[in-house]
């Protein structure tokens, strides 16, 4: 598509042949220049162009040195030296320029006319999509979101990788690991459990989408509220949908930790002044954590969820995902079973997480126990309208208390239950699974802390 028509005129879409025969040019004259700039085939206007910087970067990704001769050699590789006006025209570029001095800006320019472009397409296709009586307005709205955040945080256009590309890139991914944790950078987020973070390689690493199974008051919301603050305090950006309880339940359950605050006499106005330092004294522990809260009506529909999340992403403000919970959530679309939809969300909730690159937790609701059987520990199983979780999640967790149940139930070395509990690891694509990660707890459930560790956490 080369034109567009506005208002009964003709107008040409935004482009820069010039710069784009420049660019070439600087890169054929220094090679290791395509490390400064941030292009991709498609950024290019004409196909020829396309092509060649097609070329340039499959000479990049297996370190090869780039110049006329070789652009040349691997254009012939690929079939299309000819196509492109053969060696004569990669010649007339090689000499236009002889330095990459202009080379960032002049791509920064590129990069500018593909990105109008790109809008214009899609806007083109909004109106087309807004006309059509058939299509639902959701769905125009889903389109909106998904290809401008496309644009703004990279395409997400399906490619195809050689074993050599895939093979450099996964090198780089992990030279890059490496750097920063010689900078003490971390490339994943903390549990806020060391024993834990043992079990899933440091914590959450993107794009994994972790459920967090559990039966009625094992505390899945308390755990997602922990990993919520754990994720804050080494700087990260959470965005917590909550679908099951408002904002104010949520921040009433970090200020209400300290144990010498009584929830009943918030609910009920008979704080005394010493309560309500304390609770200045948690605000201020708490205002300066990054979270943000999702709350309204509208907030357990998927495309809502999505659209935030996207929103969030392309500010920049989004490092972690928590969704409280899956079993709440709606799609507004007609599938034969609950187990289907369940399905669909779990999988649609796994590509947001690719498309993002961020950690994604769900919490998700285990079938209750029979009445009369004792409890066990739970399983995948267990999972309540279990669809494809089992298929689309990367870990699945189940926090457990057996002194829930049996005030009176102990281990297997005869010690009590009480204020302990243990999280299973069900399933982990990078780890082990089956295990026990224990911890500990206060009375109330409110803090929730690594087993054994020498004093709780304030």
């Amino acid at each position: 598509m080369t034109m567009y028509m506005n208002d009964e005129k003709l107008k040409k879409m935004p482009q820069a042949v010039e710069i784009e025969e420049l660019v070439l040019s600087a890169l054929m004259t220094e090679g290791k220049a395509i490390e400064q700039i941030n292009l991709k085939a498609d950024d290019f206007y004409l196909a020829k162009h396309q092509i060649i910087f097609t070329a340039i970067q499959r000479l990049q990704s297996r370190f090869a040195a780039i110049d006329m001769f070789t652009i040349c050699e691997e254009l012939n590789k690929m079939g299309e030296l000819e196509n492109i006006g053969g060696q004569y025209f990669i010649t007339g570029l090689a000499i236009r320029v002889a330095s990459s001095v202009h080379l960032v800006s002049h791509s920064e320019i590129i990069k500018q006319k593909s990105i109008a472009r790109k809008l214009i397409n899609i806007s083109a296709h909004i109106q087309d999509m807004s006309y059509d009586e058939q299509t639902d307005v959701s769905d125009v709205l889903e389109f909106f979101e998904k290809n401008i955040t496309d644009i703004s945080v990279g395409s997400s256009k399906c490619e195809i990788y050689s074993m050599t590309e895939s093979l450099n890139e996964t090198i780089r991914y992990i030279q890059t690991i490496q750097a920063n944790a010689e900078r003490g950078i971390k490339t994943s987020i903390s549990t806020g459990l060391n024993n834990l973070n043992q079990y899933i390689n440091g914590g959450w690493t993107a794009p994994d989408l972790i459920v967090l199974g559990g039966r009625p008051s094992m505390g899945k919301t308390q755990f997602a509220v922990k990993f919520a603050k754990e994720a804050a305090k080494e700087g990260k950006k959470p965005l917590f949908i909550s679908i099951e309880m408002t904002k104010i339940q949520l921040v009433m359950r970090m200020i209400t930790e300290n144990d010498l605050i009584d929830y009943y006499k918030i609910k009920t106005g008979q704080l005394s002044s010493e309560e309500w330092r304390l609770i200045d004294l948690m605000i201020n522990q708490i205002a300066d954590l990054n979270i943000n809260i999702a709350d309204g009506s509208n907030v357990r529909e998927l495309t809502n969820i999505k659209s935030m999340a996207r929103q969030m992403a392309r500010k920049g403000d989004l490092d972690l995902l928590i969704i409280d919970y899956l079993q709440l959530i709606k799609t507004g679309l007609k599938f034969g079973t609950r187990d289907l939809e369940i399905g669909y969300i779990t999988g649609e909730l796994k590509n947001l997480a690719k498309e993002l690159n961020i950690p994604i937790i769900l919490l998700a609701q285990l079938n209750r126990p029979q009445k009369g059987v004792k409890v066990s520990t739970p399983k995948l199983e267990d999972l309540r309208e279990s669809g494809n979780i089992e298929q689309d999640a990367d870990i699945v967790l189940f926090p457990h208390r057996p002194s829930y149940y049996d005030e009176n139930a102990v281990d297997a070395d005869g010690n009590s239950w009480k204020n302990r509990g243990y999280i299973v690891i069900g399933k982990s694509r990078e780890g082990e699974r089956d295990k026990k990660i224990y911890f500990e707890h206060d009375e109330r459930f409110k803090k929730i802390w690594d087993a054994n560790q020498t004093e709780a956490p304030f």
